[in-house]
């Protein structure tokens, strides 16, 4: 089930940040929104991106 939730993708980014996560973070771009998705739901909409390695290097960073 994907979730869009900002407190569950929170908790996401918290749970890869320690490598202990099984889902797969994924943009939108039609929406502009970050959204949390199990394996097998990866890729179902038009142009959604799998960004796992692009947020492990820092691109979905907040600034300090």
């Amino acid at each position: 089930m994907s979730n869009k939730d900002p407190k569950a993708v929170q908790d996401e980014l918290a749970r890869k940040n320690v490598d202990l996560s099984e889902k797969k973070l994924t943009f939108d771009p039609a929406t502009g929104e970050l959204v949390v998705k199990s394996v097998s739901e990866v890729a179902q909409s038009p142009g959604e991106v799998v960004v796992d390695q692009i947020y492990k290097d820092g691109f979905f960073m907040c600034p300090l």
